[in-house]
């Protein structure tokens, strides 16, 4: 291979690593969560695992998260949702009421050199056979 060849090379590897690093299509990925789905009045919501993860854009200061546990926990305890940015923790955020939407507003801190934050849920129980945590509403991001 000549000089020319390996140089080009280079160039795709970096550039690679570069679109790697921090991908554009970030925003669409999760993890530990199921479609969208509506309840009877309308509100849009999708099912958590054990465990889920979605992004956020980095400029995102804080973040109003809609949670609801329809499951409680063994003699009605309340389900409890500990939430971390970027692997660092954020909340925990406890669910009482099967019947009521929790919003609670997280700061998400100052913004960070990628174009994306990791948010990652974990739910303190889960209810068979489909393994069911909670139900996350639409996000609202400022």
């Amino acid at each position: 291979m000549g000089p020319v060849p390996r140089v080009v090379l280079a160039l795709l590897i970096v550039g690679a690593a570069v679109v790697l690093h921090d991908p554009p299509w970030t925003a669409r990925v999760t993890s530990g969560m199921r479609g969208w789905e509506e309840d009877p009045p309308g509100t849009r919501f999708r099912w958590t695992n054990g465990r889920g993860s979605f992004f956020v854009p980095s400029d995102v200061k804080t973040m109003t998260l809609p949670l609801r546990a329809v499951f409680p926990g063994p003699g009605g305890t309340p389900v409890h949702v500990d939430v971390r940015v970027d692997d660092r923790f954020l909340a925990t955020i406890d669910l009482p009421d099967p019947a009521a939407w929790v919003r609670t507003e997280l700061p998400l801190g100052r913004p960070t050199s990628r174009r994306y934050r990791r948010l990652d849920l974990r739910v303190s129980r889960v209810v068979p056979p489909f393994m069911l945590g909670v139900m996350v509403g639409e996000v609202e991001n400022r």
